[in-house]
């Protein structure tokens, strides 16, 4: 009788660590296909995970919306430099052709030339200053009128409206505005390339901040070979019981 006693004990015992083995396997296999899962989409995404560390993603969310937010009024400082840019260019074009118009005016009081001569000069200074005034109304920036804030300035529009093509004094005034917009224009442009070079730099540190929230590429690959190791010998003890 203590010999049954004693077998039945042993039968009980043993099916109890078998099941208890199995239930291990079961629970550590699981376990093996979560870490895999999570290290697929570590991988994928390139980034933590919300269930890593759920304060850090939620700081690194936002430093994100901030970055993008710096990217584009990067864009928007480089497109107003642009602007700018392009303003100059009409009026270093403008300035050569006062430049030309004052050259022919002296040109033209030479005592030395007659009417004829005379005519051709007017004739010239008249296409220059034409010209000037065509460039300077049609100058568009992504169908912007460039010049026609400026052109309405009502002492702009008097300096070429009492314009003399004879006379220096005329030219030399509006050459004066000129070279003041000019000027201008120059003190913005540097302006914006601080500007710009400041928001480079903060968006250049924001992104090295966030970059220590992106998921470390040789650790997580050598988790995910760890696990399928781990993978197929649970599979393997699991068909053993």
């Amino acid at each position: 009788m203590k010999k049954i006693y004693i077998t039945i004990c042993i039968y009980i015992l043993g099916n109890t660590f078998q099941l208890f083995s199995e239930n291990s396997s079961i629970r550590f296999l699981n376990q093996t296909i979560s870490e895999t899962s999570k290290s697929m989409e570590r991988l994928s995404s390139g980034t933590l995970l919300w269930t890593d560390s759920p304060s850090s993603k939620a700081i690194y969310e936002k430093l994100e919306s901030h970055i993008r937010f710096l990217a584009q009024s990067i864009r928007n400082n480089q497109d107003m430099i642009s602007y700018y840019r392009t303003r100059e260019g009409f009026l270093e074009s403008t300035g050569n052709s006062l430049q030309r118009i004052r050259e022919l005016i002296v040109q033209r009081s030479n005592s030395l030339y007659g009417e004829d001569e005379r005519e051709i000069i007017d004739s010239e200074i008249f296409m220059q200053y034409s010209g000037i005034l065509k460039d300077l109304s049609r100058a568009q920036f992504n169908t912007i009128p460039i010049f026609g804030d400026w052109l309405k300035d009502e002492e702009i529009e008097k300096r070429f409206r009492e314009a003399n093509f004879y006379n220096l004094s005329g030219i030399d005034r509006i050459m004066e505005a000129v070279l003041s917009e000019r000027a201008s224009i120059g003190a913005l442009i540097n302006t914006l390339e601080h500007k710009g070079a400041g928001l480079a730099v903060e968006q250049e540190n924001a992104s090295a901040f966030q970059s220590r929230g992106d998921t470390d590429f040789a650790l997580e690959l050598s988790i995910m070979k760890r696990n399928e190791i781990l993978f197929f010998a649970d599979l393997f003890l699991l068909r053993q019981e």
